[in-house]
């Protein structure tokens, strides 16, 4: 079990990598739906919203998708 007062020191200090999904981007920044709510930041690079990202020192950082691996059933 975490402690909440940790768990905002570490995310406001920028060592935790969240993750997401992006929900709209303008201007060069983008909102970005993780499991803690919705957070707006700068978007390193390209992405197009449905995209997974991390968010880290308030930048989105689009995340390579696993390729898809087909599925034999014996």
């Amino acid at each position: 079990m975490s402690s909440p007062l940790f768990d905002l020191r570490e995310m406001l200090s920028g060592r935790v990598v969240v993750a997401g999904r992006i929900v709209s981007i303008a201007n060069g920044s983008a909102r970005v739906a993780t499991a803690q709510g919705v957070v707006e930041v700068a978007l390193d690079g390209t992405g197009n919203v449905g995209d997974r990202v991390s968010v880290r020192d308030g930048r989105a950082i689009r995340v390579q998708e696993a390729v898809e691996v087909p599925v034999f059933w014996v």
